[in-house]
C-alpha cells in the first residue's frame, strides 16, 4: 500500500499553517509538563514529608550509567578579578572593622573599612566610588530600591549604612553612557539619618516595593520607614521594632531589652512573589512574617526553633545522623515561579537541604499560616556507592531557581565551591541533580547571582512556574555567580545544555565523538536536536565552526521517521538514566504519527500475521525544529496581539488599541525566527535522508513484527514514512515564514504608532483584533495584516510622503503579506493622490495615466470598486473603463467565460466562475454610468436655506449637469469601442434593466444583434428583447426579419400580450412584409405576406368572438376561461368555431367564421340568421315596442350591411319573411321590416317583388295567427311610401315601378273583392288600395 500521494497538493495554505500551529501547541504543552518541586519530592500532602539523595539516580553518575560522559562540566572556568589596587592600600589603615559584600542589582562589590565605604564593579574592578561622610564604624550595608513617589527620578537606589550610632540613607544615581549602570554617583548629603538606639544591625534587606527591614543583634526585626513629609503621629523617617511593639519608637531605648537569652537575627530573606519575609537567627530558629497581600502589612506567622527542625528532619531521614541537620547556614525563599507548594529551603553546614511550606497544599492563594518541613534532600556523598567526598564545613551558601552553591572551608585561605543543579535532567518525574566542585582562593565573604534583566515579555508558564533552563536557553544567557573573597571577585557561569554541547564539540573537534553521542543519549534526540539548532543557527562569524559542527551533529544523530507497530506504544530512546521502569514525563522520541491531526491514523494488517496499529514516529530532526520554534515563540505565542490603552482627551476618554509587544522584544524573537528560517530554507534544498545513528538509534521494527515482513516491505514503508515527514516539515517551514513576516510587520507597525493605524480599521476589524493571539494573528489574520499595511501606506500618502521606501521595506520583511502587486498598488495610489493635488492639467493627466498604467500591471485581483471610486473622485472616467476591461481579461485570460456564454453548459463550473469574475469587473463601469446619468439629470427639488443670509456656496465636489453629460457620453463612447463581447452583453443587460431600450437602438455594434437574439432565445418569455429586436431590424431596414419577429410576437402564447396588441403586431408585420416585397420581390416573401393577411382575418374574427363573449350576460368560470384563452393565443378558424362560437352559441360569430372560411350551407346560414334575429328579439323583450323596433333594426342593419354583397350569406328573402312573421307575432309597426331592408341596401323593386311573391305564396302561417291580410297591409304601406318618395327609386326604374305597382294593385283588388265584403278590414284595405291606385296613376 502507498501513502505517497499524501502531499501538500490536497491541502490549502491555511490548512498547512493550522497543522504546523498544532505541532507548536503540542510542543509548548510538553514543555509545560515539568513537575512542581513537591511532585519531584513525591510529597502528596504537606503532612507527609519525604527524603531523597540516598539513591544512585538522585545524583546519577553519567559514566557509571553508560551514557558515556565522564561528567559534564556544570560551570565554566573561573574568571578572577583582583581587588582594585587602591583598596589593597586601605587595609593597612583599618582600625576597628572591615566588611565586604555584593550589590548584584548594579554589578558592584563593596568594602567598608571603619567609617569609609568603597564600591566598584566586580566584573573589571573599575568605577571605584567611595563615601567618607560617616564618622562611625560601618556595621552593615545594603543597596535597596526606593519607594515610588518619595524621591526625585534620578535617585535609582538607596544605600543604607548602619553604624553603632545611627542609620543613614544615601541616594545613588548613575550616568548612562554605554550601559545602564555605567558610572555610579553617591549623593554627598544623607537623605535620612536616624539613631540606632544602641541596636547592633546585623543585616539589611529591601523589598521590591521599597520597604527596608533590618536584623538586630538583639534578635528583633526592625523596619526603617520613611515618607515625604511629617505627619501628626509620624516623623519623616523612623525605626519600627516588629518583634516587640509597633510603637517601640515611642519607648526609651534603655527599656527595650529582652528577658530571655539573646539570639541574634543573622539573615533576612523576602519572597517578593508571595510577600512573605523569613528570618534566621544565630541559633537556627526560622521565623515567618506575612507582609500581606499588597506587601504593606506585617504580622508574625510562625517561629520554629532549630531543635524542632532537627527532630522533624531526623524523623524523616531516620538513617542519617542528626548532626547533619545542624547548624543552619543559609535560608532562601523559593518563589512561586519555581514552585507552588514549596516555599522555603534551609541549608545546613553539611549541605543538607530542608524544604518547608507555609500553607497546606492546594491553598496557594491563602496567606501563610505555618512553617512545615516537607522534604529532606541529602547532598552528594550519601549514596551507597558514592565516593567518600561529600560537602562539609559549609560556612556560606546560595540557592535560587534550583541551583545551589555551597562554600566549604578547606583551610583558612581556601574554599571549595560546590554547585548542585538539575539542568541536565529536565522533565523527569523526580529530582535528579548533577554536581561539580571547584576550588576557590581565599575565604569567601559573599556569594550571589548576577541579576539577568528579563525582557518585558514574561517567561513564566501558564502555571506560573518558570520552565527548565533547556526551554529558555536560546533566549537567556548563562547564569552568572560572583564569589567575593579578600583576593577579589571570582565569576563563574552555570553552563546551560547548549553551552555544554558547544564545549563538547570544541573539545572533540567535531561531532564524530562518543561524548557527543552521549549528549544525545542524555538529553534524548529531539531535545538534543533543538539544542543543536541554537548553535547551528548562530550567525556570529566567530562561532561559524561550532555552527557547522552542530549542523553535522543535527543531521548525523537526528534519527529518521519510522513506522512503529504495536498497541500504539511510542518508541522510546534507550536510556540508563533514572530508576528502573521510570520514564521522563515528556516523551523523548518523535511524536506518534497517528496522533497527528493533519493526517488520519493508518491501520495495516500484515500478511500471515495478526493486525497491528501502524503509526509514524517523526525523527528528532523534525521534532527538534518544531520544538525549537515553539520555544522561540513561547513568550508571545498565546498572548493577545493588542491591549486597550485608555487616553484622556478634551473630548473624553478614548480607548486605543496598542500592541502588546515592545519593538525590542519583537526584534529579539524575530532574529531567532529568522535564523531558524534561514537554516530550514538552506537545508530543505537537500533531501534529509536517513541519518547515521552511529549505533544509538531506536529500533524501528520490533523483532516479532519484523518476522512477518520482508525486506522490500520494510524499505517501502520506511520511504513512505520519510515522505510524510518531509510533507510535515514543509508545513512547518510555511509557518516559520508566516511568523517571520508577521513579527517583522508588527515591528514596523509598532515603530509607526500602532494605535493610530489600528484606529483606522473598521469596528468589526478592531473587535476581531482585540481577540486574536499572536498564533491566531499569524495563521488566520492575513486579511487584518493587509488592512494594517494599507493603513500604514495611506498614512504616508496622507502626509504627502513617497511610499517607495516603506514599500521596499515591507517587501523585504513580509513578501507574502505585501506582494509586488501590493507595492505597485501603493505607488499607484500615491500617484492618484498626487494628481488630486496637482494644479497643472497636463501634470495631473500624466500622473493619472501613470496610476492607470501601474494598476493595469497588477496581477492579483484588485479592489476594483475602491480604485474606481478613487478614479471617479478625480473625474478620470476613461481610466475606469480601461482598467476594468483590462482586469476582466486578466482574470479570464483563456476567455473561458465566452465559451461558457456561447455553449451554455451549466456543468461548466469554471466557466461560471470566470463569467462571474468578469461581471464583477464590468459592474464598476455600469455603476459609473448609472452615477453619471443620475448626475446629468436636473434635480427638480428646490433647496430651502437653513438660515437667513446669502445662498450657500455650490458644492465643489459635485459636477455640473453639462460635465456629467459630457463624461457620460465619453464613457459610452469608450465602452462601445471595446471588442470584449461579454462586456457588451453586460452593458446591454444593464441598459435593459434600467429601461433604457431607446439607448440600445442608438448603438451600432456587431454585438447587439447576437445579444438580442441570444437573449430572446434563452428567455422565451422576454418580450422586451423580441420587441427591441424587430425595432432594431426595422431600423436597419431588414424588413423580412422584422416581419417574422413581429409575427412571432403576435403568435407567442402568454397573457402579457392581449389580443388587441397581437392584432397590432400582425398589422405591423404585414406592413414590414409589404415593404420587403416592394424592395425584393420573391415568392417566399409573397407567400409569407399572404399568410399574414389570412392570420389577420382570423384574428379579427377572434376579436369578434372575444367581444361577443365579453358581452355575454351569463358569465361564469367557463366564459372567463374562454376569454383568457382568446387573449393568450392566436387561434385557428376551426378552433374558433368549435370551441368558442359553437360552444357558446355565438351565431353572429359563426356566421362570420363561415363567411371567412367560404363554406356554404343554405340551411345553416338561414338557421344562423334565424338565431341572430331570435336573440335580438329576446334581448329586447323587456323594452317598449318602439324601442325594440329601433334596437333590433340597428343591430340587424349593421350585420346585414356586413354580408349584403355576399348574397349567399345574406338570404334576404328568408330574413324578410322571418322578420315579418316575428313582427306580426309581436304586434309591431308594419313598415319597419321593409325599411330595415332598404337601409341595408336591398333595391326597392326587388324588395317589392319579394313581398308580392310572399303574399301569393299563400303561407298558412298568416291564417294561423289570424292575420291573413298582414302582408297586403305591409305592401300597401310600402307602395304608398314609394309613391310619396320616388327618390328612393333609381330614375331608370321609376317607369317600371309605376307599371309593376299598378299591376300588383289590380291583382290585390281582384283578390280582395273576391272575398266577402262583410269584414270591415277588407273593405278598408280595398278602399286604401283604390286610393293608392289613383295616386300612382297620377305619377
Amino acid at each position: 500500500m502507498s501513502y505517497g500521494n499524501m502531499t501538500t497538493a490536497g491541502m490549502s495554505h491555511q490548512d498547512m499553517l493550522e497543522g504546523a500551529g498544532r505541532l507548536v501547541d503540542k510542543h509548548l504543552l510538553e514543555d509545560r509538563t515539568s513537575l512542581d518541586l513537591s511532585e519531584l519530592f513525591k510529597v502528596p500532602i504537606h503532612s507527609q514529608p519525604t527524603v531523597s539523595g540516598l539513591h544512585d539516580f538522585d545524583y546519577p553518575s553519567l559514566l557509571d550509567t553508560g551514557v558515556g560522559l565522564e561528567g559534564l562540566s556544570e560551570i565554566s572556568q573561573i574568571k578572577r578579578v583582583p581587588l582594585p589596587p587602591e583598596l589593597v592600600e586601605q587595609f593597612s589603615r583599618m582600625q576597628c572593622n572591615c566588611m565586604m559584600g555584593l550589590f548584584p542589582d548594579i554589578d558592584r562589590a563593596w568594602l567598608s573599612i571603619d567609617s569609609d565605604i568603597f564600591v566598584w564593579k566586580f566584573e573589571d574592578g573599575g568605577d571605584l566610588a567611595y563615601f567618607d561622610g560617616i564618622n562611625e564604624t560601618i556595621l552593615s550595608a545594603a543597596l535597596v530600591k526606593p519607594r515610588k513617589g518619595i524621591f526625585q527620578s534620578h535617585i535609582q537606589f538607596l544605600l543604607v549604612l548602619a553604624t553603632p550610632v545611627d542609620i543613614v540613607l544615601l541616594g545613588v544615581s548613575f550616568s548612562h553612557t554605554n550601559s545602564e549602570y555605567d558610572e555610579m554617583h553617591l549623593l554627598p548629603e544623607p537623605l535620612f539619618s536616624i539613631p540606632t538606639d544602641n541596636t547592633y544591625i546585623m543585616n539589611i534587606v529591601g523589598t521590591e516595593s521599597g520597604r527596608i527591614f533590618m536584623a538586630g543583634k538583639d534578635g528583633c526585626l526592625y523596619e526603617l520607614a520613611y515618607q515625604a513629609d511629617d505627619g501628626w503621629f509620624s516623623r519623616k523617617c523612623r525605626k519600627i521594632n516588629h518583634s516587640t511593639s509597633t510603637l517601640s519608637f515611642l519607648v526609651p531605648s534603655f527599656l527595650n531589652f529582652s528577658f530571655g537569652e539573646e539570639d541574634s537575627l543573622v539573615q533576612i530573606k523576602v519572597d517578593n512573589t508571595r510577600n512573605i519575609l523569613y528570618c534566621r537567627t544565630e541559633k537556627g530558629t526560622i521565623q515567618v512574617y506575612d507582609l500581606g497581600v499588597d506587601g504593606r502589612g506585617l504580622s508574625k506567622v510562625a517561629s520554629i526553633p532549630l531543635q524542632n527542625i532537627v527532630h522533624n528532619a531526623s524523623h524523616v531521614a531516620r538513617t542519617i545522623d542528626r548532626s547533619n541537620f545542624k547548624p543552619l547556614v543559609h535560608i532562601a525563599p523559593i518563589p512561586s515561579t519555581e514552585s507552588t507548594n514549596v516555599h522555603l529551603v534551609a541549608i545546613t553546614q553539611t549541605g543538607v537541604r530542608l524544604y518547608f511550606t507555609t500553607n497546606p497544599f492546594g491553598s496557594q492563594k491563602g496567606r501563610p499560616s505555618m512553617l512545615t518541613l516537607i522534604h529532606v534532600r541529602l547532598p552528594p556523598g550519601f549514596l551507597t556507592s558514592a565516593a567518600p567526598q561529600r560537602p562539609n564545613n559549609i560556612h556560606m551558601a546560595y540557592y535560587q531557581q534550583g541551583c545551589m552553591l555551597l562554600m566549604a572551608s578547606q583551610s583558612e585561605n581556601s574554599d571549595l565551591l560546590w554547585t548542585v543543579g538539575s539542568d541536565s535532567f529536565p522533565f523527569h518525574n523526580q529530582l535528579m541533580e548533577s554536581h561539580t566542585t571547584v576550588p576557590v582562593d581565599g575565604r569567601t565573604w559573599s556569594v550571589c547571582e548576577v541579576e539577568y534583566q528579563r525582557p518585558s515579555q514574561t517567561e513564566g508558564d501558564i502555571n506560573g512556574r518558570d520552565p527548565p533552563v533547556v526551554v529558555t536557553q536560546h533566549a537567556q544567557p548563562p547564569r552568572k555567580f560572583v564569589v567575593l573573597s579578600a583576593q577579589g571577585s571570582h565569576i563563574v557561569s552555570k553552563l546551560r545544555p547548549v553551552d555544554q554541547l558547544r564545549q563538547l564539540l570544541i573539545d572533540c573537534q567535531g561531532p564524530d565523538a562518543d561524548e557527543v553521542k552521549a549528549f544525545f543519549r542524555l538529553h534524548k534526540i529531539e531535545q538534543a536536536c533543538a539544542t543543536c539548532l541554537i548553535l547551528a543557527c548562530n550567525r556570529l562569524a566567530s562561532d561559524q565552526q561550532v555552527a557547522d559542527w552542530a549542523k553535522m551533529a543535527f543531521f548525523q544523530y537526528g534519527g529518521e521517521a519510522v513506522y512503529t507497530y504495536g498497541a500504539g506504544d511510542r518508541q522510546m530512546m534507550p536510556s540508563n538514566i533514572g530508576p528502573a521502569g521510570m520514564h521522563p514525563t515528556q516523551a523523548s522520541t518523535p511524536m506518534m504519527y497517528g496522533a497527528q491531526p493533519m493526517y488520519p491514523p493508518m491501520d495495516m494488517t500484515m500478511q500471515g500475521g495478526p493486525g497491528f496499529i501502524q503509526n509514524i514516529s517523526f525523527s528528532g530532526k523534525h521534532n527538534g525544529i518544531c520544538l525549537f520554534l515553539s520555544r522561540i515563540l513561547r513568550p508571545i505565542w498565546e498572548m493577545s496581539v493588542t491591549k486597550e490603552f485608555p487616553c484622556q482627551t478634551p473630548e473624553g476618554t478614548i480607548v486605543y488599541l496598542t500592541c502588546n509587544f515592545a519593538s525590542e522584544d519583537l526584534g529579539f524573537i524575530l532574529d531567532n525566527v529568522r535564523e531558524l528560517s534561514d537554516f530550514v530554507d538552506f537545508n530543505s534544498k537537500f533531501d534529509m535522508g536517513p541519518s547515521d545513528m552511529g549505533g544509538m538509534g531506536g529500533v524501528p521494527f520490533t523483532p516479532h513484527i519484523m518476522g512477518h515482513m520482508d525486506e522490500q516491505t520494510r524499505r517501502k514503508l520506511q520511504v513512505e514514512a520519510q515522505k510524510l515527514e518531509k510533507v510535515s516539515l514543509q508545513h512547518v517551514q510555511e509557518l516559520i515564514h508566516r511568523v517571520e513576516e508577521v513579527l517583522g510587520l508588527l515591528r514596523v507597525l509598532v515603530d509607526h504608532q500602532f494605535h493610530t493605524l489600528a484606529a483606522c480599521l473598521t469596528k468589526d476589524q478592531q473587535n476581531q483584533l482585540k481577540t486574536l493571539s499572536l498564533k491566531q494573528f499569524a495563521i488566520t489574520g492575513k486579511e487584518l495584516c493587509g488592512s494594517m499595511i494599507q493603513n500604514l501606506i495611506n498614512r504616508y500618502i496622507d502626509d504627502n510622503a513617497t511610499t517607495d521606501a516603506i514599500s521596499i521595506r515591507l517587501r523585504e520583511i513580509c513578501p507574502s503579506l505585501y506582494s509586488t502587486d501590493d507595492a505597485t498598488c501603493s505607488k499607484a495610489n500615491e500617484m492618484l493622490q498626487a494628481a488630486k493635488l496637482s494644479q497643472s492639467p497636463a501634470e495631473r493627466r500624466q500622473r493619472l495615466m501613470e496610476a492607470l498604467r501601474l494598476y493595469k500591471n497588477v496581477n492579483q485581483p484588485l479592489a476594483l470598486s475602491e480604485v474606481c471610486n478613487q478614479f471617479a473622485s478625480v473625474h478620470f472616467y476613461e481610466g475606469i473603463v480601461d482598467l476594468c476591461l483590462t482586469m476582466a481579461n486578466k482574470r479570464d485570460p483563456q476567455r473561458l467565460a465566452l465559451h461558457f456564454y456561447h455553449d451554455d453548459m451549466p456543468e461548466d463550473m469554471q466557466g461560471v466562475q470566470e463569467l462571474m469574475a468578469r461581471k464583477d469587473c464590468y459592474k464598476c463601469i455600469t455603476e459609473t454610468l448609472g452615477y453619471l446619468m443620475t448626475a446629468s439629470v436636473p434635480q427638480g427639488a428646490t433647496v430651502i436655506p437653513k438660515s437667513p443670509g446669502p445662498p450657500p456656496a455650490p458644492d465643489a465636489s459635485r459636477m455640473s449637469i453639462e460635465d456629467a453629460d459630457h463624461y457620460k457620453n465619453e464613457v459610452f463612447r469608450l465602452a462601445l469601442k471595446s471588442d470584449d463581447e461579454l462586456f457588451h452583453v453586460s452593458l446591454y443587460e444593464w441598459l435593459f434593466n434600467m429601461n433604457m431600450t431607446e439607448k440600445l437602438l442608438e448603438i451600432q455594434t456587431p454585438f447587439l444583434e447576437p445579444f438580442l437574439k441570444q437573449r430572446s432565445s434563452y428567455q422565451a418569455g422576454d418580450v422586451a428583447a423580441l420587441d427591441l429586436l424587430w425595432k432594431y431590424y426595422e431600423k436597419i431596414e431588414n424588413y423580412p426579419a422584422a416581419a417574422r419577429i413581429l409575427a412571432r410576437l403576435a403568435e407567442r402564447h402568454g397573457t402579457d400580450v392581449d389580443l388587441q396588441k397581437r392584432i397590432v403586431l400582425l398589422s405591423r408585420a404585414i406592413m414590414c412584409a409589404k415593404s420587403a416585397t416592394s424592395r425584393v420581390a420573391s415568392a417566399a416573401e409573397g407567400e409569407f405576406l399572404h399568410e399574414l393577411e389570412e392570420k389577420m382575418e382570423v384574428a379579427r374574427l377572434q376579436m369578434n368572438v372575444l367581444r361577443a363573449l365579453s358581452q355575454e350576460t351569463i358569465g361564469g368560470p367557463n366564459v372567463q376561461e374562454a376569454i383568457s384563452k382568446l387573449e393568450s393565443d392566436l387561434l385557428d378558424i376551426t378552433m374558433l368555431y368549435e370551441e368558442f362560437a359553437d360552444r357558446f352559441d355565438l351565431s353572429e360569430c359563426k356566421l362570420a367564421i363561415v363567411n371567412c372560411a367560404g363554406l356554404y350551407d343554405s340551411a345553416l346560414i338561414e338557421n344562423l340568421w334565424q338565431n341572430i334575429v331570435d336573440k335580438e328579439f329576446e334581448n329586447t323583450r323587456s323594452s317598449a315596442t318602439s324601442v325594440r323596433v329601433k334596437n333590433i333594426g340597428n343591430k340587424l342593419c349593421a350585420v346585414g350591411k356586413t354580408y349584403f354583397k355576399a348574397e349567399r350569406y345574406f338570404p334576404f328573402p328568408f330574413i324578410t319573411k322571418y322578420l315579418e312573421q316575428r313582427s306580426c307575432e309581436n304586434g309591431m309597426d308594419v313598415g319597419w321590416v321593409y325599411q330595415l331592408m332598404l337601409d341595408i341596401g336591398v333595391p326597392a323593386l326587388r324588395l317589392l317583388e319579394l313581398y308580392d311573391r310572399m303574399f301569393k305564396s299563400r303561407d298558412p302561417f298568416w291564417s294561423s295567427v289570424d292575420r291573413p291580410w298582414h302582408l297586403l297591409h305591409v305592401i300597401h304601406h310600402f307602395l304608398n311610401k314609394l309613391a310619396s318618395n320616388t327618390a328612393v327609386i333609381p330614375l331608370y326604374e321609376r317607369r317600371q315601378f309605376s307599371t309593376l305597382g299598378l299591376d300588383y294593385i289590380a291583382c290585390y283588388l281582384v283578390e280582395l273583392q273576391s272575398v266577402s265584403s262583410v269584414d270591415p278590414n277588407v273593405r278598408t284595405l280595398v278602399q286604401s288600395f283604390r286610393n293608392l291606385q289613383g295616386k300612382m296613376e297620377r305619377l
